[in-house]
């Protein structure tokens, strides 16, 4: 009886080990699937989403602000796409097809509608309903995508609730057949039934934690007679495949979530430099790299042409490496030392190779830098030794390798911009400088002239005939004009220059209105233009006077200037609550609405002004608008052309 006990045994143990085999087995394959294809496709999946999302950015920016740079980031979208789209569809299975093949159509579509999008003209009308009719296409792309992924998710939460099913199960087949073996050894022997049964104890009680938590803790394998040890053993092993799967899944997602912010890292440098310093550090240190070296491609202007952690490559380990042309490498390449060539594929000339050997015996990866169609350089990661580059690894590279050529495509047109920029300050301030000495070297011989023209005019000379006396007045007027431009060329140069400042002290502005009124009255009255004027009494305020005085005059001017005969300007002085506001209003010609924006600007004259040939130098405004900004005080301008214009100040009171 107790041979026929333990055979009962025997075979009970041998059921054991079966199933656990057998859970072993399935869990490989649950394991296997998971890491090798569904994990892999989800990424793909996120990539195509992003491409999408990226091409949708550029094109919607180039499109509203007809920036360049942002179409050249449509364009690399376009070219990812295609890449990620063959990854999905050779990653997917036959019942995922369907899905995959549905959001790549609709995200044709969306592609199809952008083409047409790209040809329309920036900020026009076609742009924006572009715009309207690309946003249901994305949107549908956006919900496949989003279906699908969440399908990949399911799948993925399936998969592991699969291999948790199974240990459970396992778990509960061990447990029943150990239970049997423990009844069967009872009835046996007592004595066998003690050598079994506690042991067996242990393990279930191992099963139990391990139920409740405590992942860490392992059944002992050492105790109990050999059938015992063999189930603790394959508990073991069932846990330490658990905690591989669940390292693995934190472990990609720790790489991702650390390739994404060196991607964020990399972009937000505006310099080339630092930005491929940047990569070099971030990729050493999350894929535990030996040796970093990044070879820019021959030509490439405002770019470090080699750059290696810890500068390897200037006499170091990479110095053979970094001599070496990396042009055998098309754009979107990657070659890694455990892979053979497809047909057709570039493969790594023999140079290459003999610098790779001369680093060590360690695997490398070897990925190109590349924007859109342009391959900018060559990155290459070497370890000593250590593990072989793995897909994810690739493709992790690979994402590193496109944030890489964007940044410094973009950094490298921000160097760019910064070396315009300080070009055209140098120009700047050398026309600054011409206007400065050339208004002063000016006004030294208009002064002479004009006191030589005053000596005429008073016959001081001799007397002169009445058409010698009116050339002289012609030349008087266009003196003083000539004057009068100087000045304002000078005052807008110490604008520009900053040095131009308010002298400020107690000013009445009644009397500076009445002053201005006056000194404008005769030309007034030879453009038989009325001039009025409604000034409230005792207007004090802290102010330059000579500036203020410019200000009215030259409004009072420009308004009798740009009225017709029996038109009318009106000078309106007045205070209300803590400030004074000045308004000059007139008749005249008025300023077309859509110019009125730029009336500020120097050297600014309304079309209409120049049509009718009436003269100015368009720096008048501009000066008073830095007059009144300096006073502390606002200008506006109402204009209706062929109506009039009011032109209000308001300025605090004190």
């Amino acid at each position: 009886m107790l041979t026929r006990a333990f055979g009962v045994l025997v075979v009970l143990i041998v059921c054991t080990g079966v199933a656990e085999t057998t859970a072993l087995v399935m869990q490989h394959r649950v394991v296997d699937e998971l890491s090798t294809r569904v994990q892999p496709l989800q990424l793909a999946n996120a990539d195509l989403r992003s491409v999408l999302a990226d091409g949708q950015r550029g094109l919607r920016g180039y499109l509203l602000t007809g920036d360049g740079e942002l179409l050249a980031s449509y364009g690399a979208a376009r070219t990812d796409f295609e890449q990620v789209a063959a990854t999905l569809r050779k990653l997917s299975r036959d019942d995922e097809k369907d899905a995959v093949a549905r959001q790549l159509a609709k995200a044709g579509h969306w592609w199809a509608l952008a083409e047409r999008q790209r040809t329309a003209p920036p900020r026009s009308s076609a742009a924006a309903g572009f715009v309207a009719q690309g946003k249901p296409l994305f949107q549908a792309f956006h919900s496949e995508n989003q279906a699908f992924d969440a399908a990949l998710a399911a799948r993925a939460a399936d998969l592991r609730e699969r291999s948790a099913t199974l240990g459970v199960v396992t778990t509960a087949v061990v447990v029943a057949l150990t239970v049997l073996a423990a009844i069967t050894a009872v009835l046996a022997a007592v004595q066998t039934a003690r050598k079994i049964t506690r042991p067996l104890a242990r393990i279930i009680s191992v099963i139990g934690r391990r139920r409740s938590g405590e992942l860490d803790i392992r059944a002992d394998a050492t105790a109990g007679p050999v059938e015992i040890r063999a189930v603790a053993q394959a508990i073991n092993e069932m846990a330490e495949v658990g905690d591989r799967i669940r390292a693995a899944e934190k472990d990609s997602a720790r790489l991702r979530a650390e390739v994404r912010q060196l991607g964020y890292r990399i972009r937000a440098h505006l310099w080339v430099g630092d930005a491929l310093t940047e990569a070099v550090r971030g990729l050493a240190e999350i894929f535990h790299a030996d040796h970093v070296l990044v070879r820019m491609a021959p030509g490439q202007t405002d770019v470090p042409p080699l750059v290696s952690l810890r500068d390897e490559h200037a006499g170091g380990v990479l110095e053979e490496l970094a001599g070496c042309d990396a042009s055998w490498l098309g754009s979107g390449d990657v070659w890694t030392t455990d892979e053979q060539a497809a047909a057709g594929q570039a493969a790594p000339p023999e140079p290459e190779r003999r610098a790779w050997a001369a680093v060590g015996d360690g695997t490398v990866l070897t990925a190109a830098v590349s924007v859109g169609d342009e391959r900018l350089g060559a990155l290459t990661l070497i370890r000593d030794g250590g593990p072989a580059w793995t897909p994810a690894d690739v493709r992790l590279v690979e994402a590193v390798a496109a944030d890489l050529g964007r940044g410094v495509h973009h950094a490298r047109l921000f160097e760019r911009e910064q070396h315009l920029v300080a070009r055209l300050k140098e120009l700047d301030t050398a026309k600054k400088d011409f206007m400065s000495t050339v208004s002063h070297e000016l006004r030294t011989p208009l002064t002479s002239i004009a006191g030589y023209l005053e000596l005429l005019l008073d016959a001081d000379a001799g007397e002169l005939a009445p058409p010698q006396r009116k050339m002289l007045e012609v030349i008087g007027r266009n003196t003083r004009r000539l004057r009068e431009l100087i000045e304002d060329i000078l005052i807008l140069s110490k604008i520009e220059s900053g040095s131009f400042r308010a002298s400020r002290r107690p000013v009445d502005l009644t009397e500076l209105a009445e002053s201005a009124v006056a000194g404008m009255a005769p030309a007034a009255a030879k453009g038989e233009v009325e001039l009025r004027s409604e000034v409230d009494r005792s207007l004090e305020l802290t102010a330059d006077p000579d500036q203020l005085d410019r200000v009215l005059t030259n409004l009072l001017s420009n308004a009798v200037k740009f009225t017709p005969a029996r038109g009318t300007v009106t000078l309106v002085v007045r205070r209300e609550a803590d400030e004074i506001h000045v308004s000059v209003s007139d008749t005249g010609m008025g300023i077309p609405s859509g110019e009125q924006q730029g009336l500020f600007s120097r050297f600014f004259r309304a079309s209409n002004a120049v049509h009718r040939a009436i003269p100015g130098t368009g720096l008048g405004l501009a000066i008073v608008h830095k007059i009144v900004e300096n006073h502390g005080g606002h200008i506006s301008v109402q204009s209706v052309e062929g109506s009039g214009t009011t032109v209000t100040i308001r300025l605090p009171a004190g």
